[in-house]
């Protein structure tokens, strides 16, 4: 499969996920995307899920780079996005499935480390008082 087909892949696979954030449309060997929990996706533009999103989505570019998987951080709209650049001399199709997978299984193991808070202060002050 040529590049622009793995990168249209890829595509394809954040586009149908519900935790991941399509942020363009797919160049020739770059994409750029980002992992948004379904459950954030309507908060995501509050502050408090914002950071926690650019810090989720910097875990999971720093944990996978010290796997030896290349992917970088960039900013997308001023927010953090996981950038995958596809070459035919390094993917197969079916490695750029398995690369999806990885990065989506990482995003729900993190996401369990990084919390926010879903309740409003005066919900959260009952519970101590």
């Amino acid at each position: 499969m040529q590049e622009k087909g793995m990168v249209v892949q890829l595509h394809e696979l954040v586009r149908e996920h519900p935790d991941f954030e399509v942020l363009a449309s797919p160049s020739l060997y770059v994409y750029r995307f980002r992992y948004v929990p379904n459950e954030m996706t309507e908060r995501q533009d509050e502050p408090e899920v914002r950071t926690l999103l650019d810090r989720l989505n910097q875990e999971i570019v720093e944990t996978l780079q010290r796997r030896g998987l290349t992917l970088v951080n960039t900013f997308v709209g001023g927010r953090v996005a996981i950038q995958m650049s596809i070459s035919s001399r390094r993917f197969l199709a079916d490695e750029v499935d398995a690369m999806f997978e990885v990065i989506a299984r990482w995003g729900r193991l993190l996401k369990k480390t990084l919390t926010v808070s879903y309740e409003t202060t005066s919900q959260m002050e009952t519970k101590l008082c």
